[in-house]
């Protein structure tokens, strides 16, 4: 005959199976769902910043030029509603992207792949303007994740292209300061 404990202890076991393969089943699950938003995310990315659209207002972000902060903020700040838009969506894509990242909810190889590459530039030539804008009206963290995301690329880069960082330098070099003025210069 079966004892009454060998009963409870194979309850107990096929219980700790049960919770076992539930555990198993979310951790598969989980992971599933987070390679299905990082796929979303992509696809975000591609349809907004990687369209013919996209890459104009892109290209218009690249051509502008300026001597200073207030020279800049005169010709493309709040009372240019066009320009003011195409470099402030611009700023906020790689400021988005940079959280994401940060908050590892993509890869920063996949960014990276995607055209990530463009933000390495397009923070060289606007830095100066994004720091003037923390001291004087934003704050510290201001468009911080776009930094954060801009050196994650360049650190991707830097691996893949070790002569980049030279490639950088004569850039910077030959345009006398950190932002490229003349468009054929662009990358």
């Amino acid at each position: 005959m079966v004892e009454l404990a060998e009963i409870q202890f194979a309850y107990y076991m096929l219980a700790a199976t049960g919770v076992l393969v539930a555990a198993i089943y979310y951790i598969i699950s989980l992971r599933y769902n987070m390679k299905a938003r990082e796929t979303e995310i992509a696809r975000m990315w591609i349809t907004e910043y990687v369209s013919d659209q996209g890459l104009q207002r892109y290209s218009i972000v690249m051509t502008m030029e300026w001597k200073d902060h207030e020279d800049f903020m005169k010709k493309y700040g709040y009372s240019n509603h066009e320009m003011f838009g195409k470099w402030v969506s611009q700023f906020f894509a790689f400021e988005a992207m940079g959280s994401l990242l940060r908050n590892k909810i993509v890869k920063a190889q996949t960014l990276y792949t995607l055209g990530g590459y463009g933000a390495i530039w397009t923070w060289e030539k606007y830095k100066d303007i994004i720091q003037n804008r923390r001291d004087v009206a934003w704050g510290r963290d201001y468009m911080s994740d776009f930094e954060f995301f801009a050196q994650e690329m360049l650190k991707i880069k830097m691996k893949k292209d070790a002569s980049f960082k030279d490639k950088l330098s004569a850039r910077l070099t030959k345009t006398g300061n950190t932002r490229p003025t003349n468009q054929n210069q662009q990358p």
